[in-house]
């Protein structure tokens, strides 16, 4: 048997199926590297939610979630580049059960509830998690090896900044402490570096740095 469909149904396809399909423009190209609007949009509910504030989706808040994911995308080519090691498929996963732990007594489902009220899922924040291992595990092995913190180093910095207790029993968490800001000054001018080599185009203007 033939069905016939009404010919208003068929003029209502096309207006159904364009709604249907959700637009996410391309905000800014790193390189080869594309960041839509939603990815920056998603970036602002991910600080907010994990430093507790609102989410603030200005045209400043806006700017600075995308100048982050620029940086992200340089450090993503460069783990390609290099063949860094990625996060395993379920370390995001385990990742979001010490987060839980961490900061929700282990109970997922207010974890859950948490995220909801900023438009996030469980799952955007395991990625997240994954993501923020990858990029230390890129700093480690990229920056940190080249440090060196000296004797004169960790002494100065005991005296400038400490000036109690005992140096032997600080000596390590000194070092520690100046290697990681060494190697997170290494990586500032190396992204620096990589900004002026790479072809960045702003599809949204007024996401530019310089742009009023």
């Amino acid at each position: 048997m033939r069905i016939t469909i009404p010919l208003i149904a068929i003029s209502l396809m096309p207006a159904i199926q364009a709604r249907a399909v959700i637009v996410d423009g391309v905000a800014i190209t790193v390189g080869n590297k594309a960041i839509t609007e939603s990815e920056i949009d998603q970036r602002i509910r991910l600080t907010a939610f994990q430093n507790g504030e609102k989410a603030d989706f200005s045209l400043a808040a806006r700017r600075q979630a995308a100048s982050k994911l620029i940086d992200q995308k340089l450090i993503e080519r460069e783990m390609d580049v290099g063949r860094y090691p990625r996060a395993a498929p379920e370390a995001g996963k385990n990742l979001l059960a010490d987060y839980a732990k961490t900061n929700y007594k282990s109970n997922p489902i207010a974890m859950a509830a948490a995220l909801q009220t900023y438009g996030l899922t469980p799952q955007d924040m395991a990625d997240e998690l994954a993501l923020q291992s990858e990029m230390l595990t890129f700093l480690n092995l990229r920056f940190r090896p080249a440090v060196q913190v000296t004797d004169e180093d960790v002494l100065k910095y005991f005296t400038d900044q400490i000036q109690q207790g005992s140096l032997n029993e600080m000596r390590a968490e000194i070092e520690q402490k100046l290697t990681i800001e060494r190697a997170d000054k290494e990586l500032d001018a190396w992204l620096q570096d990589q900004r002026k080599r790479t072809k960045i185009e702003y599809a949204e203007k007024d996401l530019e740095e310089t742009a009023k």
